[in-house]
């Protein structure tokens, strides 16, 4: 029984033994498979990740843009009617006919002109007639109107002067002579009274009679009365005569000067209304020969001319012409200033194209384009920017609102494709934005964005993850970027960083040593 239990046991312990063998021996082949495949997916992911790198090198990155344009002769004879009159064409020649400077191109009709000119010169001479007489009868008033001031100055002179005779002549004789008279009749009465007295003296004394007294006393009463008088007469001269002589002298003065006034007025008045007659009576003659020069202009004007050699073109536009209807031809009426022909100078063209206004920045005066001709896009025609309006031109395509700016661009084209270029012709505009022959290019898919900036992502030294490195993108065209700064030439970055980029290049040893980045967010188109 002891040896049947120590037998059991001996077995029991081989067999534990057995299995340790066995199960260290599954785990040593199972970690040299891991270890296998480890170094197999190393290579493997290493291999991949060298098929997705691209290596950055300086190449051409061009931007053009295609314009459509309209090719037009720099310089451009127009003719224009200069008849005021709406009238029709007699005669016109072909489009296209070669004319040299001079020659009669078109013939407007003029027999209703004619006929206006012969009536407004019948017109023209009775407004002369009425012109004449008016300027005669001003003349006439003028005349009547002087002598009229004359008289009125006349008149105000002489009562001046008789006002200044009074004043200083006449009125101080008078004083002064009665002064005189009045001095002598009182020496006159002082003797008489002193003859008096010595009279009656002697009278009392018996020396003399009565009949002397009395006749004394006679004497002194005369020269008391002549003296009074002489005095009363002063005194009437100062205090009645000399006011009511003054005032009545004075009142003429004023008189005649209102007198003068009233007559310049009425001439001032009566020159203004004869002026006004001449200026009506002018102004109408004005304006009959100024009818009769416009008809006689317009009568020359129906006649008209090539202003130099060169290819007729009539004035129709292309609207009208391309849906049949032509406003200039044999026939039809034409209004003043309208257009009639062209002679375009085919010796130098243009071309006119509009760019958008994004776009015109970066067009300058002097910058080349290139002009293809319908059927000769092979061969280019050179060209130079010359001028870009200062102002867009708005228009509506497709619903949307366009703002262009209208550039004009010369053309210089070689002696065979002169004879390619022809006024009015459609071709198009090759206008290149953008040319830098050493430029970094990278695929647009390349750039991603990291924490809100652009980067690309390159591998580490080991290639066993992928780094970001900021880059500044600058323009995009085609699926492709121009980097401007964070690269330089031999760098190797991801192709395509939207694909898988957010995993490691190698997968780790373990699996707590896994680290996955988050997901960068590529640039938009």
């Amino acid at each position: 029984m002891a040896a049947q239990t120590n037998s059991f046991y001996a077995r029991a312990v081989a067999l534990r033994g057995l299995l340790c063998c066995r199960w260290r021996l599954l785990l040593l082949i199972c970690g040299i498979c891991a270890a296998a495949g480890f170094t197999t997916a190393r290579s493997d992911n290493t291999n991949g990740l060298q098929s997705r790198l691209l290596t950055v090198q300086p190449s051409r990155f061009r931007i053009t843009r295609e314009c459509s344009g309209l090719i037009e002769p720099v310089t451009t004879s127009v003719v224009q009617s200069g008849c005021h009159w709406t009238v029709s064409i007699l005669s016109l020649v072909p489009e296209g006919t070669e004319v040299q400077a001079g020659d009669v191109v078109c013939v407007l009709d003029s027999s209703e002109i004619q006929e206006f000119l012969r009536s407004r010169e019948i017109s023209l001479i009775r407004a002369n007639a009425a012109v004449t007489a008016s300027l005669k009868s001003e003349e006439l008033q003028r005349t009547a109107a002087e002598r009229r001031l004359s008289d009125a100055q006349f008149a105000l002179q002489s009562a001046e002067m008789d006002l200044q005779q009074y004043v200083h002549g006449t009125h101080p004789k008078q004083v002064d002579k009665l002064d005189r008279d009045l001095q002598l009749a009182e020496t006159q009465k002082q003797s008489a009274e002193d003859e008096y007295a010595f009279t009656r003296r002697m009278w009392m004394t018996g020396v003399a009679n009565r009949s002397e007294v009395d006749a004394a006393g006679m004497a002194l009463t005369n020269r008391s009365v002549q003296a009074g008088r002489l005095a009363g007469q002063k005194e009437l001269l100062q205090k009645f005569t000399d006011p009511r002589t003054r005032r009545r002298l004075e009142y003429n003065v004023d008189h005649l000067k209102l007198n003068l006034a009233r007559t310049d007025l009425a001439n001032s008045l009566a020159e203004t209304r004869y002026r006004m007659i001449s200026l009506s009576d002018q102004r109408r003659l004005d304006i009959y020969e100024r009818y009769a020069r416009t008809a006689r202009e317009s009568i020359e004007a129906c006649t008209l001319r090539a202003p130099r050699a060169g290819r007729v073109i009539h004035a129709n536009s292309w609207y009208n012409r391309s849906r049949g209807v032509r406003t200039i031809e044999e026939g039809r009426s034409v209004y003043y200033s309208q257009a009639i022909f062209e002679i375009p100078d085919e010796h130098e063209l243009k071309i006119s194209f509009g760019l958008d206004e994004t776009l015109v920045a970066r067009a300058v005066p002097g910058m080349t384009v290139d002009v293809k001709l319908p059927g000769f896009e092979q061969s280019p025609v050179r060209a130079a920017v010359k001028s870009i309006s200062y102002f867009p031109k708005q228009s509506w395509t497709n619903g949307g609102d366009i703002r262009e700016y209208m550039v004009e661009a010369l053309l210089y084209p070689t002696d065979e494709q002169r004879a390619q270029l022809h006024p009015q012709q459609d071709a198009t505009v090759e206008i290149t934005l953008t040319d830098d022959p050493q430029a970094l290019v990278v695929p647009k898919d390349a750039v991603v964005r990291r924490t809100g900036r652009p980067c690309v992502l390159v591998p580490s030294a080991d290639q066993s993850e992928l780094l970001p490195l900021a880059v500044t993108p600058g323009e995009v065209h085609d699926g492709d970027v121009m980097i401007l700064e964070g690269l330089t030439a031999g760098m190797q970055i991801v192709r395509h960083a939207d694909v898988n980029c957010h995993q490691p290049a190698a997968a780790p040893a373990r699996q707590n040593e896994f680290r996955s980045p988050a997901r960068p967010t590529c640039l938009p188109a």
